[in-house]
């Protein structure tokens, strides 16, 4: 396995988007104005925005020998992403979304988790553990994988001094009634987290707060050492015990907004490693997502070259 400076674990997929003029219900039908296919996956995503600003980085865990795959190990070969620990399982599918997206750009998503969701604790233990012991950085996230090899995961990071990033983009209440894992296990693996992204919903269940800044208080008192909360066209709040930092969003033209919280992920592992001032890794952040929001795609990432450009056209 080679040496990388972010490894992650989780959600890796080849997203089907059908561009539709609305999100229709039950018993409706539309027709698509186009499909377009893409690469995606949340914690995939997340290691692509790292890699496009210019940091070592590779995902582990399994994928399927299929077309699917195919696409995915293209999509990390282009970005120039470390693939050595990635395991192929002969016969088996690989992860895959299906995203209508509207005029609006927003979207709804359906998970086909396949085989990336059958990764076991002891296969982490086994086969994934040195590889991330040699990084500084582990994300990983709630959304499709069971919990409990990411929090496999997260121990081993954890006992190597490796910052844990943490995406939590399904509300408590779901993860466990998709029996993901336990509601113990959920407050275990955020105990451990470094950096810790919630969704709004999950913010707000875990919470019960409205108001961002007392959140970001409920939700440091959990364990994190910092915590992230996106806000949409509100911008952005990262809050640590010692400090507070509220960013506003920046002025783009929104296409699809699918994968913004995942390069504002990127953007912030990024920053985090290059040991800026909070105010300046909250800018960045920001300006990751802006930047995705312009484009289809969850993989519509930006380089750091452009992320400063947008950074400087709005100062």
């Amino acid at each position: 396995m080679n040496p990388v400076d972010v490894v992650g674990l989780g959600s890796c997929t080849v997203d089907f988007f059908a561009l539709v003029p609305r999100l229709i219900g039950g018993e409706e039908k539309i027709n698509v104005d186009r499909l377009e296919v893409h690469a995606g996956g949340v914690t995939a995503n997340n290691l692509t925005q790292v890699a496009r600003l210019g940091a070592r980085a590779g995902w582990f865990g399994l994928i399927g020998d299929d077309a699917n795959g195919r696409v995915i190990l293209d999509a990390f070969a282009i970005d120039h992403m470390d693939t050595s620990a990635v395991e192929i399982v002969p016969g088996e599918l690989s992860s895959m979304t299906w995203i209508p997206v509207d005029a609006h750009g927003e979207r709804c998503i359906y998970m086909f988790p396949n085989v990336t969701a059958r990764v076991t604790p002891e296969q982490i233990r086994a086969r994934f553990a040195p590889y991330i012991r040699q990084a500084r950085h582990l994300h990983t996230e709630a959304s499709q994988l069971p919990l409990a090899p990411v929090l496999e995961a997260i121990r081993v990071a954890k006992s190597s001094g490796v910052k844990v990033l943490f995406d939590l983009d399904v509300d408590p209440t779901y993860f466990v009634q998709s029996g993901l894992g336990s509601e113990s296990d959920l407050k275990e693996a955020l105990r451990l987290t470094d950096v810790l992204k919630p969704c709004k919903a999950a913010a707000r269940e875990l919470t019960r707060q409205n108001d961002y800044e007392r959140m970001a208080e409920s939700l440091l008192a959990l364990g994190p050492e910092m915590v992230a909360i996106t806000m949409g066209s509100d911008g952005c709040l990262l809050a640590t015990r010692q400090s507070r930092v509220h960013r506003p969003s920046f002025k783009v033209k929104v296409v699809d907004t699918t994968g913004a919280g995942d390069a504002f992920m990127g953007g912030l592992s990024y920053a985090l490693l290059q040991n800026w001032a909070l105010d300046r890794v909250a800018t960045f952040a920001n300006a990751c997502a802006a930047w995705c929001c312009t484009q289809v795609g969850a993989r519509a990432m930006s380089s750091r070259q452009e992320v400063e450009n947008l950074i400087h056209a709005n100062r």
